[in-house]
């Protein structure tokens, strides 16, 4: 994992519990790529997330554009597989369960870790279930165990709401989301921000 701009991570995700970040469609074309980012940097995500194949690279034209679209945000370019532990990947969970994120949450402590404990997951969000669910099907990436429904955040906004408190409760610190490829993806990022606005304050109440 390359950070490609400095960023203070312990200031990062007291602001918003848990902090948002973003997995930008690798299939997307850079500029499609960059008015992700542009939109996920205004709305306060803390980070977009660029997965990359070991043997890919981006020219210096590609990686400021999208630099500066993130912009306050930090992009981060995901070469090749993550290193792997006995307990899983280290710092990162790809799981909404909240016992597999606190026996995460506990092997960093344990190690006195001081890396964000980061949930990674597909996220579907509507204001109905068929909407929801009608955003999951229009993403050939969200098959079997990588749709919303089996291993992310999927359903109305209350109910995912409700998710994302629970994730945040058993220790996670970020929240990185693969959302749907539709046209109205900023209409969903916008309902993804405001999941951990109301789930801030129930968490600092705590």
């Amino acid at each position: 994992m390359l950070m490609l701009r400095r960023w203070r991570w312990d200031h990062l995700v007291t602001e918003q519990i848990p902090a948002l970040a973003l997995m930008l469609n690798p299939a997307h074309d850079r500029a499609a790529q960059a008015h992700m980012a542009r939109l996920a940097g205004r709305l306060g995500f803390i980070a977009c997330h660029l997965p990359m194949g070991e043997d890919s690279a981006l020219s210096s034209s590609d990686m400021e554009l999208l630099i500066a679209a993130a912009e306050p945000a930090l992009l981060v370019i995901d070469h090749g597989p993550p290193i792997e532990t006995e307990g899983g990947v280290v710092g990162i969970v790809r799981s909404t369960d909240p016992e597999v994120i606190r026996r995460a949450r506990a092997r960093l402590d344990a190690g006195e870790d001081t890396r964000p404990l980061i949930v990674a997951v597909p996220l579907s969000i509507g204001r109905t279930m068929n909407e929801a669910v009608a955003r999951a099907d229009l993403d050939p990436r969200f098959v079997g165990d990588a749709h919303p429904r089996v291993s992310g955040i999927f359903g109305t906004f209350e109910q995912a709401q409700e998710q994302v408190l629970s994730i945040a409760q058993a220790g996670a610190e970020v929240l990185l989301v693969t959302v749907p490829d539709e046209r109205d993806v900023a209409d969903v990022l916008a309902q993804t921000r405001a999941l951990v606005v109301g789930a801030t304050p129930v968490i600092l109440r705590k």
